[in-house]
């Protein structure tokens, strides 16, 4: 044989060990990113689900009343120095979301992981408080609130395909062994 075929055979092979590296490199890759999706999942459902989170929800539905009604206190939200303190856990809270929303329009965090669970509840949030955070824009510029209203709207299109019927159908019809 001569050394040319064993130079190319050393080359083939080469290239093959390469590639399986490459493929492990991506698997490893895609491993780090499915556990930070569980960290931020998981760190989501501890805020959703604290008093502070139950307390805006609370809140927001006066909230959404008094801005519906109440035309000073419109015209006072404009003002990026006013924000009443019983209502500070709202804005605590939409700035919460605001975060989550550029980490899952970003694609830093699986969308699906996050709508599966919360897309009624953005939904929500968004209907009470989608009129207050347009009347802060006028305090604090044209971006505020804006990933959080494209992750509520995002949102209302996946309730509105039937994904979240099908997703906990899904559950529904699992037929792995129970423990």
């Amino acid at each position: 044989m001569d050394s040319g075929w064993i130079s190319a055979t050393a080359s083939l092979l080469s290239a093959c060990i390469v590639a399986v590296t490459a493929i492990a490199a991506i698997a490893q890759l895609r491993h780090y990113r499915n556990a930070n999706d569980i960290a931020v999942y998981l760190r989501l459902i501890e805020k959703m689900d604290s008093e502070r989170f139950l307390q805006a929800r609370r809140i927001s539905k006066e909230l959404a009343l008094r801005i519906r009604n109440d035309q000073q206190f419109r015209e006072q939200l404009t003002n990026p120095e006013y924000l009443p303190d019983e209502y500070q856990a709202v804005a605590d809270v939409l700035r919460y979301l605001e975060h989550i929303s550029v980490l899952v329009t970003t694609g830093n965090i699986a969308e699906q992981l996050i709508l599966a669970e919360y897309a009624d509840n953005f939904v929500a949030l968004w209907e009470r408080l989608g009129e207050m955070v347009v009347l802060r824009r006028v305090a604090f510029g044209p971006y505020t609130g804006r990933a959080f209203e494209h992750l509520a709207m995002r949102s209302k299109d996946f309730l509105d395909s039937g994904k979240m019927e099908r997703f906990y159908a899904k559950l529904l019809s699992d037929q792995r062994p129970q423990r």
